[in-house]
């Protein structure tokens, strides 16, 4: 999961919460570890000192409300993730159900580009 966190009320949230945060400035090896640790103990961490301009997080932003929003038939156009690729799972077995969505992007960019086409008009926006 990506959350982006520009403001630092969400910067206190996440501390409050216990989330780890990982810089990215620190000494690599030392990062390595945070990751390993974050990972094997809350399955996700958050990220600061990352590089990503605020610009391409907030297009990012964008585009996943896009295609969330869409109906169901196009987004399973997307899928399925296997593993990269659209998906959703109901969840919840005490009374807490509900639908986890996801789409799962491979890092190469041919890859993205290949899988955009069945999830946006423009290929070249959604990448």
């Amino acid at each position: 999961m990506v959350v982006p966190s520009p403001t630092p009320a969400r910067t206190r949230k996440t501390k409050a919460l216990g989330i780890p945060t990982i810089d990215l400035s620190l000494d690599r090896s030392n990062v390595s570890e945070l990751i390993v640790r974050a990972c094997e103990e809350y399955g996700f961490f958050k990220v600061m000192n990352h590089g990503v301009g605020e610009g391409v997080i907030a297009r990012l932003e964008e585009e996943a409300v896009h295609f969330f929003s869409k109906p169901a038939p196009e987004k399973h156009r997307a899928g399925p993730a296997s593993p990269f690729g659209y998906g959703c799972k109901s969840i919840g077995c005490n009374g807490d159900m509900g639908e986890l969505e996801y789409l799962l992007l491979h890092t190469n960019p041919l890859s993205v580009f290949e899988r955009s086409k069945t999830i946006s008009n423009d290929p070249s926006d959604f990448r």
